[in-house]
C-alpha cells in the first residue's frame, strides 16, 4: 500500500510540473496583435445546433459582428434534427445575413456520432480553408476571427482558443464561481498540454483548423463511433500527424463565452460526458490522465480507510495537501493568463468538491449511459 501511495504521488507531481512547464512555453507575447496581422485568411464558421431556440440568434448576432469584412467569412449552421423553433429562427436570420448557410439534418446514419456527422457535413460544405468551430450556446467578441487570423502560421494546423463561463443573473455567485474555476481548469490544462507538446483536451467552443489538415488525417475516421470528443480527437490526430503544429491562442480578445449549467446534477452530467471520451484518447494522453486519476483514486481510498483506521488520517491529509498544492501551481498562473484572477478564491473549495466528482464522473461516463441533448447515450455508437 505504501509503495502504491508513493508511486501515485510521484506520478501526480510529475504531471503537474510537466504541465506547469508547458504553460510557460506557450507562444509569447500573449497579445497576438502583431503576429501575422498582414495575412488575410478567409474563414468558414461551423456551428452545430440541436434545439437551440433560446441561444442561436444571440450566438449568430455575435458571430456576424466581426471586425473583418463579410467577404472574408461565411457561417454554416447545421440544424441537427431540431424539434423546437430553431429552424424558423434560422430561416429568418438567413434573410438578414447573406453569408449564412443552413444545412438541415433529418436523420443520422447508423453507427456514427450525431455531433461528428453534423460538423463533418458542415466542413464538407465549407468554401474556405480555415474552419472555425463554436457552439450554438456561445457568443464571441468582434476581434475573434481577427485574432485567429493572427495566430495562424504556415505550419499551423490547429488553433485552440479560450472559452469561459458568463455569469447568469440570479444564479448563486458561489455556485457560479465553483463551476467557473473548474471549467477554467480544463482550459488551463489544454493550454499547458499544448505548450508541453502533448495536447490532451480541447474545446469546440473556440477551435480553428485547416480543412486540408482535417482531410489529411482522414477526418474523424474510426473515432466517428465515439459519441463526443469531436474537439479532443481532432486536436490529438492533427498533433499526431507531425505534419502540422498545434497552437494555443492565449488572447483575451478572442474568448468565446458560454453559460454555466443551472444545477449541480447538470454539472455532474456534463462531467460524465467529458469523462466518457478519455478512454478513446491516444495512448500517451491516456497515460498522462491515468496518472492523475490514479492519484485521485488513491486519495479517495485513503479517506475511506481513515474512517475505520485513524492512523490513515495523516496519509489522507498529506495526499489532499499534495492535490491542493498541485492545483495552485497550475491555476495561479492560469488565472493570470486567462484574465480570471477573481476566481482564485474558489480554487480551494472547488478542489475538495472536484475529487469525488472526477472519480464518479469518469467511472460512470465510461461504464454507463449519459444524457446528451435530450437523448440517453453510451460513450460509443454500436
Amino acid at each position: 500500500m505504501t509503495w502504491i501511495i508513493i508511486f501515485s504521488t510521484l506520478g501526480f507531481a510529475a504531471v503537474i510540473f510537466f504541465l506547469r512547464s508547458g504553460l510557460y512555453r506557450l507562444n509569447w507575447p500573449l497579445d497576438s496583435t502583431q503576429d501575422n496581422k498582414e495575412q488575410k485568411l478567409s474563414f468558414s464558421v461551423v456551428i452545430a445546433a440541436r434545439n437551440e431556440e433560446r441561444n442561436i440568434e444571440k450566438c449568430l448576432q455575435s458571430v456576424f459582428s466581426q471586425d473583418l469584412p463579410t467577404d472574408r467569412y461565411e457561417v454554416i449552421v447545421i440544424n441537427d434534427r431540431s424539434q423546437d423553433s430553431t429552424p424558423e429562427i434560422l430561416s429568418n436570420l438567413q434573410s438578414q445575413f447573406k453569408n449564412l448557410k443552413v444545412i438541415t439534418i433529418t436523420e443520422t446514419p447508423a453507427g456514427i456520432s450525431p455531433k461528428k456527422y453534423a460538423v463533418t457535413k458542415g466542413i464538407e460544405s465549407a468554401s474556405n480553408e480555415i474552419i472555425v468551430f463554436t457552439d450554438a450556446d456561445c457568443t464571441v467578441k468582434p476581434q475573434w476571427l481577427s485574432a485567429i487570423n493572427n495566430n495562424f502560421k504556415s505550419d499551423t494546423g490547429l488553433v485552440q482558443g479560450i472559452t469561459s463561463y458568463g455569469y447568469i443573473n440570479g444564479m448563486s455567485k458561489v455556485f457560479f464561481g465553483l463551476q467557473a474555476i473548474d471549467f477554467l481548469s480544463h482550459g488551463v490544462i489544454a493550454a499547458a498540454a499544448i505548450g508541453a507538446n502533448l495536447p490532451v483536451n480541447s474545446n469546440a467552443n473556440n477551435l480553428a483548423f485547416r480543412k486540408s489538415a482535417f482531410h489529411e488525417i482522414g477526418g474523424y475516421g474510426s473515432d466517428s463511433k465515439v459519441v463526443l470528443g469531436d474537439d479532443d480527437h481532432l486536436l490529438q490526430k492533427v498533433w499526431k500527424s507531425k505534419r502540422w503544429k498545434v497552437r494555443f491562442m492565449a488572447d483575451n480578445r478572442a474568448i468565446a463565452e458560454t453559460e454555466p449549467t443551472q444545477t449541480p446534477r447538470a454539472v455532474f452530467e456534463q462531467r460524465r460526458r467529458w469523462g466518457s471520451v478519455t478512454v478513446h484518447y491516444q495512448p500517451s494522453q491516456i497515460l498522462l490522465l491515468s496518472l492523475v486519476f490514479q492519484f485521485y483514486l488513491m486519495t479517495a481510498i485513503t479517506a475511506i480507510i481513515a474512517i475505520f483506521h485513524h492512523s490513515f488520517l495523516n496519509v489522507f491529509a498529506g495526499l489532499l495537501l499534495v492535490k491542493l498544492a498541485g492545483e495552485f501551481v497550475l491555476l495561479i498562473p492560469g488565472t493570470r493568463i486567462f484574465g480570471k484572477k477573481n476566481l482564485r478564491k474558489y480554487i480551494l473549495p472547488a478542489s475538495l468538491i472536484q475529487l469525488p466528482m472526477v472519480i464518479g464522473a469518469v467511472l460512470l461516463g465510461v461504464f454507463c449511459k449519459f444524457d446528451w441533448k435530450g437523448q440517453k447515450m453510451s460513450r460509443k455508437i454500436k
